[in-house]
């Protein structure tokens, strides 16, 4: 299916006044984290979300970036190798597959009755939750949802795109992030999202969504527009891999339930 602009829709329509309003939301969102006092770790894959904000944090002080995967994990080598141009402290946490067990049976009540695909989700994001060093957790949740980086975006109408961001940004805000907080409660933490800010919200889907298609890659409009924040190439292009791919919760789940 041919990909088209609705009407009304013009590629790059007042576009340097869109990025004036994202860099501005951006600026508001991150200021109070850049002069709270404490430690803060930004749980970190290596790619675009994550990269934006350790890039953004890299001057504040007790800041560091955490990682977590079963041993040989594509995001433990992408985020060690794109941790050296931020700048801050990184460290990365080999789980086991016993590590991975236990959480899945502490965090049962909050992964029953959702498929396997969404408990892999949640499941990677406790672990990340409960191993990453003491303080304030940031996390990269609604770039996705914002910038159209899932798979369904592709090859399809502007309006087809803007009705699935709007029903994924609903799930989102409704459901995933409220369960992800709990999850944390859960665990005894606090994890933050300044791209669900509101004022970040609003100024993201200002840009109109032709703008946001994947053209040609995943999340193209924001790679650019980090890169014209200062984020590195290695950085703001690294291909998308999903948290629970990219630690290699996914397999071992469906490994888990197939026995």
């Amino acid at each position: 299916m041919a990909t088209g602009t609705g009407p009304g829709e013009r590629a790059g329509a007042d576009a340097p006044a869109h990025r004036e309003l994202l860099d501005r939301a951006l600026d508001d969102v991150l200021a109070p984290w850049k002069v709270h006092h404490g430690p803060l770790v930004i749980l970190f894959s290596g790619g675009v979300d994550s990269g934006l904000l350790a890039w953004e944090l890299r001057d504040r002080p007790s800041t560091a970036l955490a990682t977590i995967g079963l041993r040989d994990a594509p995001d433990l080598l992408a985020a060690e190798a794109a941790a050296r141009p931020v700048g801050l402290p990184w460290s990365g946490t080999i789980v086991s597959e016993a590590d991975l067990g236990a959480a899945l049976r502490r965090m049962s009540e909050e992964l029953a009755g959702l498929p396997v695909s969404r408990q892999s989700i949640f499941l990677a994001l406790a672990v990340a939750i409960d191993r990453a060093p003491a303080g304030d957790l940031l996390c990269g949740q609604g770039a996705d949802e914002l910038f159209l980086g899932y798979g369904h975006f592709r090859g399809v109408p502007v309006d087809v795109a803007a009705a699935r961001a709007a029903a994924d940004l609903d799930r989102l805000l409704h459901d995933d992030w409220p369960r992800t907080v709990r999850i944390a409660g859960r665990l005894g933490r606090r994890v933050h999202a300044p791209f669900l800010e509101p004022g970040f919200v609003r100024a993201a889907l200002g840009i109109p969504v032709v703008d946001r298609m994947p053209r040609p890659v995943p999340k193209a409009y924001w790679r650019a527009w980090a890169r014209s924040r200062g984020v590195p190439a290695e950085l703001a292009d690294r291909p998308k891999r999903a948290l629970q791919f990219g630690t290699g919760v996914d397999a071992w789940l469906r490994r888990t339930h197939a026995r």
